[in-house]
This record gives C-alpha cells, structure tokens and sequence, in this order.
C-alpha cells in the first residue's frame, strides 16, 4: 500500500471513529429520555415531602421492571457518559479538523492510543478498538513498525541507555567541579519543580473554592425535602439515591418546561433583531458619510450612561392599553406579551459600539476601491464586512441570548399585568422568583421546599454555564477582535 493510500485509509478511519462516538451519543441520549421519561411525579407538591413512600417504588422500561433506586443510578450514569462523551467527541472532530500532513508522526499515534483508552470512560468498546487500530496505522504510516513493535524497541532502548548511565556513574568518577555542577542543576530543577506544583495547587484550590457552589446546587437539586432540609446536611451521596423526580416534577407540574419554552422564543426572536439592527446601524456608522453622524452617534452613546429602568414608564405606557393595547385589555392575547418582550430590545447600543469599532477597522480604501468597482454599499457589507467580522457577530449573538435568558425586571412587570394571564408567558428568571415552592403542612404551618426551588434554579444556572464554558473562547476572541479605534 503506497503511503497515499494509507493516509486516505488513516482519514477515512478517523472519521467513521467519529461516526461511532456519534451513534453512541444518541443512543445515550435515547436511554435517558426513555428511563427519564419513566420516572412517575405526584400532582401536587405536598406528596413530595416523602416521595419514597408516596411514589410507586418500580418503574417498567422495555418490559422489563427496575425498582426506583437503579432507575436514579442509571439516569447519573448515562448523564455522566454524556458531558464525557461530547467532551471528547468535540476535541476529537477540532483535532482531526485541524491536523495536517506532518502531524501524522509517531507522537499522533500516542496521541490516538490514549484517547482510545479514554473511550473506555463510556464503555464504547467499538470506539475503543477503532482508535487502536488507527494508532497502529499510524505508527506503520511514520515509522514503518507497528505499534507493538515500537513499544517493545522503545522499552529495549530505555533499559540500554539506563545500563550505559549505570555503568557510566560506576566507572567514571566526577571533578569537583562536575559535582558542583550536578548539585547546582539538580537545585534548579527542584526549585523548578516546587514552583509548578504550589503554583498550579493554588490553581487547583481556587478552581475546587469556586465549583463548590455549583456542586452543592447539583446535589441539593436531587435531595429530598427532608435530606435538604436536615440539621446535618450530606455532602456525598450515592446515585441511587438521587431524586430525579424533583427535576421532573418542576418542569412538569411546575410549568418550567412552558417557561423554558418561552424563554427560548423571546431569546431567538430578539436576537436576530439586535443582529439586524446592530449590522445595518454600525455599518452606516462607520462607513456611510452622512451629515451629522458623528453628532447623532454621540447622543447615542450618551443614552448607554441612562439606566433602563428610566424607560421602564414610557414602554410600559406605549405598549398598555394606553397605547398599543398589547397586554392589559384582558384578551390574553399572546402574541402581543410576545412582542412586548421582544421589540423593546431588539436594538443595543452597546453593541452597535461594539460591532463599529470592528467595522473601522476595515481599511478606507478597501471601501472607496469598492466603490470604484460599482460596488454597491451593501454588497461590500455582506462580501468583505460581516466576513471579517463574523467572531464579533458571534459574540454579540451569545451576550444577546444570555441577556433574555437573564432577562427578570421587564418580563414581571409585563407579566403582573393580568396575573392569571401573564403567568403562562413567564419568562424562566421571573418563574424562579413567583412559583410557589411552599409545601403547606396544615394549621397555618408551611416550609419552603429548597429541593425544588435549588432543582429549578439548576435548571435555569446549567446550561448558562456549558453555553460559556463552550464559547468562551469565541466570546474573548470577539472581544479582541472589536478593538479600540475611534
């Protein structure tokens, strides 16, 4: 086989790895909704004291019956499998995606033979095999031996060379300068070393000081109300004993699937209406000329130094029953709660600052070249402007969405309106603060269930969280990008 189509075959093997880390991820996904979706809830908060002795204590999946317990521990389990699973699948496709011909070296095939090992982390044996065998190919590609055959010559090579160092120091007796020497690289090197590992302990100490939080949210969220409650708070608990009925019973009965929902219509919406408005205002900012840009562009900076809350009376006032009659003529109309929520803030003036500072940095001749060429204002907008500058647009797209998702004042102020009405068209900020996780005991006596109110909090907080932890890196590059140029 010639060296060509031994690549091809590397590549082709690489991808259908990928393909199988694809499979296995939906099949992942597949069992948790199936034994998700198993998971029996009471109709009302107060059977949720003691779910253990008011909910039914088997289940049937498949035909086949498991009792509630190992129902819990395969729900973490297959949860688990999936933050490994897309971890790796998403560093695996960037690798493959950015490698290159000379990257197909001896190293690469270690490379594979660790990720292969990890693959075992979900028990994808098909996987598993796959990336050892394409660790084989690799190592035949650069060094014409297969794996075992440089392993075994690697280890033969280090006991030789130990042997030679071994017979070395035996036979040869050190100056006192070659002492010296040797006592000095050795204090460097443990000075060295000293210096990483406190460095990166207090690393690891200030990551465990601010995941704590959120690992005391995760599992105060699948306690009952009495383990939640307790004097003595668990700090460890087994998986088969974590309530995932709680996060059930809040989205279901606690309509935090609707708000959810509604979240995410007002987050898309708006977002692709600040897009809209921020490309055209920051183009014709930076590029159109036009009397009195300046000036107007000034003013509007000047209105990002006045709090929101200010424009709170005058919306309100125009889109009432006053105004427009969106919300508050008692017709429930819900597309007009909608559009209250979305139109008042599909336009941003920060981020009109934000993406002009991008687009001035696109040289002036480019555009008057352009305009020689009879091109058209926004045919070098949509050609050479949004092109280069795609990973601002993409920040704004992601600050945008976590600023409705985040969204609390304006959203309860709309919605209070018509109380019985606007509650279906909460947002999930403003259900967090008005849904009742009271559990009411009798006689006047009632305690707050925090398993529930920590289960939807961690509903809301998580995929904030993976959102960030995914995109970071495009958001700091977006950043970088805007620049400072006036």
């Amino acid at each position: 086989m010639t060296k060509e189509n031994q690549l091809q075959k590397i590549k082709q093997l690489s991808w259908v790895t990928i393909l199988v880390d694809i499979i296995a991820i939906v099949g992942f996904i597949f069992l948790l909704i199936l034994f998700f979706s198993s998971v029996a809830i009471p109709g009302k908060s107060a059977e949720m004291e003691y779910p253990e002795s008011t909910l039914p204590a088997v289940t049937t999946v498949f035909g086949k019956v498991y009792a509630m317990s190992t129902v819990n521990l395969l729900i973490t389990i297959f949860i688990i499998f999936l933050v490994i699973a897309i971890s790796l699948l998403t560093v695996n496709i960037k690798h493959i995606l950015t490698r290159d011909l000379y990257d197909y070296h001896r190293w690469e095939s270690g490379n594979m033979f660790i990720k292969a090992f990890l693959s075992l982390l979900t028990l994808n044996v098909v996987s598993f095999s796959l990336r050892l065998y394409t660790a084989n190919e690799v190592m035949d590609y650069a060094e014409n031996k297969s794996l075992i055959e440089f392993t075994k010559e690697a280890l033969e090579k280090r006991k030789e060379k130990k042997e030679i160092n071994k017979n070395k120091d035996k036979n040869n007796k050190l100056s006192h300068e070659e002492k010296e020497l040797k006592r000095r690289v050795q204090t460097q090197m443990l000075t060295k070393f000293l210096r990483y590992f406190f460095t990166y302990l207090a690393l690891v100490l200030f990551a465990v000081f601010i995941l704590i939080p959120f690992y005391w949210m995760i599992l105060t969220a699948l306690k009952t109300h009495k383990q939640a409650n307790a004097s003595v708070p668990e700090v460890f608990m087994s998986f088969k004993n974590f309530q995932w009925v709680n996060i059930k019973f809040v989205i279901k009965e606690l309509k935090f699937g609707l708000y959810i929902r509604n979240t995410l219509v007002v987050a898309v919406v708006s977002t692709l209406g600040t897009i809209i408005t921020t490309i055209l205002a920051a183009f014709a900012f930076a590029r159109i000329d036009f009397k009195g840009r300046e000036a107007i562009f000034s003013l509007l900076l000047m209105t990002m130094m006045i709090p929101g809350e200010i424009y709170m009376i005058t919306n309100y006032l125009t889109v009432s029953k006053y105004g427009f009659g969106w919300i508050g003529t008692g017709s429930g109309s819900g597309w007009g709660y909608f559009a209250t929520m979305i139109l008042p803030f599909m336009t941003s003036i920060f981020y009109i600052f934000f993406l002009r500072q991008t687009f001035k940095q696109v040289p002036d001749a480019l555009y008057r070249a352009a305009k020689v060429d009879g091109c058209s204002d926004f045919k070098f907008l949509r050609r050479v402007m949004l092109p280069i500058a795609g990973p601002t647009i993409f920040t704004i797209t992601i600050l945008s969405i976590l600023g409705s998702w985040n969204a609390f004042i304006w959203p309860r102020l709309i919605t209070s309106v018509e109380p019985n009405i606007g509650k279906e068209f909460w947002l999930v900020s403003v259900a967090l603060r008005e849904s009742s996780f009271v559990l009411d005991k009798g006689g006047g006596v009632a305690e707050t269930m925090f398993n529930l109110q920590i289960a939807a909090t961690a509903i809301v907080t998580v995929p904030l969280v993976i959102v960030f932890l995914a995109l970071k890196k495009y958001i700091i590059r977006g950043v970088g990008t805007s620049g400072t140029k006036g």
